[in-house]
């Protein structure tokens, strides 16, 4: 299983569009892996997680296929990590197979989207699905799976787990494994709810990788009300997971999803961070498991 990390970043990106500070300064001037775009990842070249805003410039600047994208996870409905309104592109008139502009819909293999139910009538999906996705068949699916239901998508088999974080859209995490890896895709989130631990040690789960959200970086304050994660809570979840047998020593840990609110470079968190057992996700990065 390939891991490939588009973007890092929280809600306003690093820089952020309207930040003077000392941190997004530095990335402007630096460039490199101090710059993130918002959150997303690729998994192999089938399953893509989120749909923000950059996701356009994550094609151009990775080359990335996405007609290959078969499943698509939304972890939950804030903008940073969701733009429905792109879905629309996916259709005749603006997307052809193979540049062959004589198929049709029918042509074109169905998109698979997983979003909770709350979510996706958040973000007035169902508005746009009748204005745009059932006038013109796009080839779109919507699905709207359940906390710690398994379901399979393509060679996937992938369980929803609570998130603590945005609780009137049911945000998920994921559980995610092709047979012979498994991950835990942890972004946006907290601290873990009790019933996640509960679900992965009766189920047996055993993670080869475990992303971690860290919109506080080091920095033992700005995590969102208990809503997101910093280094301190990292290390906290990591200790339960091996506690619990869902993780050992040679489960890969990765502190993932930065804010500016942090202010620690990319070079700084890879020394504390590092120094912990964690990797520092930067956009771009990948890890083959």
């Amino acid at each position: 299983m390939k891991i490939k990390y588009l973007g890092t970043a929280a809600a306003e990106a690093l820089p952020a569009l309207f930040c003077n500070c000392s941190l997004c300064r530095h990335a402007r001037e630096v460039g490199g892996k101090e710059i993130r775009t918002r959150s997303q990842t690729l998994i192999n070249d089938d399953l893509l997680i989120d749909f923000g805003p950059d996701t356009y410039f994550h094609v151009i600047r990775d080359g990335l296929d996405l007609s290959k994208i078969r499943t698509l996870l939304i972890t939950h409905a804030h903008e940073d990590h969701y733009t429905p309104s792109e879905l629309d592109y996916r259709r005749h008139g603006f997307a052809y197979l193979d540049g062959d502009r004589a198929s049709d819909d029918s042509d074109f293999p169905e998109l698979d989207v997983y979003i909770s139910r709350r979510s996706y009538k958040y973000f007035g999906v169902i508005k746009f699905e009748k204005k745009y996705l059932a006038k013109v068949n796009c080839p779109v699916r919507f699905h709207h799976p359940e906390a710690f239901e398994p379901f399979i998508s393509g060679k996937y088999s992938i369980t929803p787990l609570e998130a603590n974080h945005a609780p009137g859209m049911d945000a998920f995490i994921y559980l995610i494994t092709d047979g012979e890896k498994t991950i835990l895709y942890a972004h946006d989130t907290g601290l873990l709810p009790e019933k996640d631990y509960s679900y992965m040690k009766y189920a047996g789960v055993k993670l080869d990788l475990v992303s971690l959200d860290c919109t506080g970086m080091a920095a033992t304050h700005n995590t969102g009300n208990g809503r997101h994660m910093n280094l301190e809570r990292n290390k906290i979840t990591r200790a339960r997971l091996i506690e619990d047998g869902a993780a050992d020593e040679n489960t890969i840990f990765v502190c993932n999803h930065f804010s500016h609110n942090g202010q620690s470079t990319h070079e700084q968190l890879c020394r504390i961070m590092g120094g912990e057992g964690f990797e520092v996700s930067f956009d771009g990065m990948e890890i083959d498991l």
